[in-house]
């Protein structure tokens, strides 16, 4: 007779704590504790004793969820940053200041490129807008822009670099 999931439980409860201190996980316990149940569970529900033991299928299916689990965490905080404080005031960014860096960036443009620059970056203008305003297509907007943004990465990488030779 198949033992009812509980019973499982109870008995792979250390080898669940077990393979959570062999992976270092000391935050967040709980949580861990959690997704290791949901691994057991799932292995209860998909064993095949034909295939082996069903202690090897359980460790290998719990391990492999809290490794999964932790490199989705490590993913997550490392595209994702944390602001302690946001500064009461914002940068100004009005008037020559914006001139001067506007034109530093775009004088390798052309000047329908420009016109994408201005009107749908800094007007917040919808491609058909523009394309309206111009008398062009839609598709001749959308290549002026295409080229436009390859001339600033390039631009914006040669800036980056240029800064990290002189730090």
């Amino acid at each position: 007779m198949k033992p009812t999931f509980e019973e499982v439980l109870d008995q792979y409860t250390p080898m669940i704590h077990h393979i959570i201190k062999t992976l270092n996980i000391y935050k967040e316990n709980d949580r861990y504790v959690h997704e290791a149940t949901i691994a057991l569970w799932e292995a209860f529900c998909l064993q095949d004793c034909r295939k082996g033991s069903f202690t090897s299928y359980a460790y290998s299916s719990i391990r492999g969820k809290l490794l999964n689990h932790l490199k989705k965490e490590v993913k997550w905080e490392n595209t994702h940053t944390f602001v302690e404080e946001i500064p009461e005031e914002a940068l100004d960014l009005t008037g020559d200041f914006v001139d001067v860096r506007l034109e530093e960036y775009t004088r390798h443009l052309t000047v329908k490129q420009r016109k994408w620059v201005e009107e749908c970056i800094i007007n917040g203008k919808k491609l058909d807008e523009v394309a309206l305003q111009e008398g062009v297509t839609v598709s001749a907007v959308k290549s002026w822009r295409a080229e436009a943004l390859k001339k600033l990465r390039r631009i914006v990488i040669r800036c980056n670099d240029k800064i990290s030779l002189n730090s």
